[in-house]
């Protein structure tokens, strides 16, 4: 019997450290994932090698959208520009934000310009929830303005005390906002504050570059440096000069995502634009912005130059394309353009401005379709789909330069390790 028992005993043991290591080895295998979730991007060992970089390579088929060529719809210079399933949305310069449906129809402004109740003079940041169907509206008013998808102005933010013109607010998940805010008198303690709807900070992101007051010198434009993007419905923030992208955990704390590496192109903090330098300013500084999908991570770049000199500007551009899955990155040929080679369609050089799960758009205006459908490489380019060549060709008949801007949009392949082939046309 005390045999039997301990042969129970010592069974029972051995099921019991079994579990007690299979949970631990559990633990450390989902410690290490979140450990290896973390990743850095070569983006100084990728634009070593330069080349020619097909759109056919990564995505599947190309369309190419008109917007409602109508007076009420017609776009100025562009700011913004968000994209969801079914809607584009475009703010421009004072005017309120337009809606157009995904195949460019023009639907409705959201909101109207003036001061009276769901009425803004001027949007300076606009913002997107595609889950909730809301659009944020930081207004020149320093308030925060939300609009359902059909127009419907849902409520206003007033933080006063916090806001000014030199930073921007965003919609960044419930009911949060966020507040982005580039150094420029050098001792901002955040670049990121979080905020809840009663104005109360939750969490923020630190800033790393002081200097000493001193005399303004000019403030760095945005562009194509995005400070941040939306990729499964969350908001990706990173900063003018930060290289590190954050975004959110499971636990809704903003953690660091990636890192994008610049070695050598990394303007040193002596030279960011918001103090004051006289040395001369190297040739091979590199701005960078960033979008991302399920499989790629998008990295528009450009060159910083000596505003004091504009005869230093490098028109040249060029474009990283990274792949998540892989950890393999390539990097187009430096061009005034800097896209990548529409073979698809045969349209302009593709280099897209905005993401989301599996599209990339871009926005290209009327002159300037106009000018390249006009030009030998359009007529010499080889293309996938010969048929929307000729569309292209039909459109130009009748386009005039003062028409409304197209939105081209790009259907991403899955990822290039599953060999998937063209699918049929969007």
């Amino acid at each position: 019997m005390k045999k039997l028992n301990f042969q129970l005993y010592l069974r029972f043991l051995l099921i019991s450290v079994f579990a007690v290591s299979l949970s631990f080895c559990k633990n450390a295998k989902q410690e290490n994932s979140k450990a290896d979730s973390f990743y850095t991007i070569p983006f100084a060992e990728i634009i070593k090698n330069k080349q020619e970089v097909k759109l056919s390579e990564f995505a599947s088929d190309v369309k190419v959208i008109q917007l409602e060529n109508i007076p009420e719809a017609m776009l100025g210079d562009v700011e913004d520009i968000e994209f969801t399933k079914d809607f584009i949305f475009v703010k421009f310069w004072m005017h309120p934000v337009l809606q157009f449906s995904i195949n460019g129809k023009f639907i409705r402004n959201i909101g109207e310009k003036g001061k009276g109740p769901g009425e803004y003079n001027t949007c300076m940041k606009m913002s997107v929830d595609e889950k909730n169907q809301r659009v944020y509206i930081q207004t020149r008013e320093l308030s925060m303005m939300v609009f359902n998808f059909e127009g419907k102005h849902i409520k206003t933010y007033s933080f006063q005390a916090l806001a000014s013109f030199a930073n921007f607010w965003i919609w960044a998940r419930d009911s949060m906002l966020l507040r982005y805010m580039e150094p420029i008198n050098g001792d901002e303690p955040f670049v990121f504050i979080e905020y809840n709807e009663q104005g109360d900070t939750l969490q923020a992101i630190k800033n790393h570059i002081f200097w000493e007051p001193a005399e303004l010198n000019n403030i760095a434009p945005l562009g194509e440096r995005n400070f941040y993007y939306q990729f499964n419905n969350e908001v990706c923030m990173k900063g003018c000069y930060n290289d590190t992208v954050y975004s959110y955990n499971e636990d809704n704390k903003i953690v660091p995502r990636f890192f994008i590496d610049l070695e050598e192109h990394k303007l040193p903090e002596d030279f960011v634009y918001e103090r004051k330098w006289t040395k001369p300013l190297p040739a091979d500084l590199c701005w960078t912005g960033v979008h991302e999908t399920s499989e790629y991570v998008f990295i528009p770049y450009g060159y910083h130059f000596d505003e004091n000199k504009p005869e230093s500007e490098k028109e040249e551009k060029g474009y990283v394309l990274y792949n998540k899955n892989t950890k393999e990155g390539i990097a187009v040929e430096e061009t005034k353009q800097g896209g990548f080679i529409d073979d698809i369609t045969g349209g302009p050089d593709f280099r897209p401005i905005v993401t989301n799960d599996n599209t990339a758009l871009m926005l290209v205006s009327a002159f300037d379709m106009k000018h390249y459908l006009n030009s030998e490489e359009f007529k010499n380019r080889a293309v996938k789909f010969p048929e929307k060549k000729a569309k292209l060709n039909e459109l130009n008949k009748a386009l005039t330069e003062e028409d409304n801007h197209f939105v081209v949009l790009a259907k991403l392949n899955n990822p290039p390790s599953e060999k998937v082939g063209l699918q049929e046309p969007l």
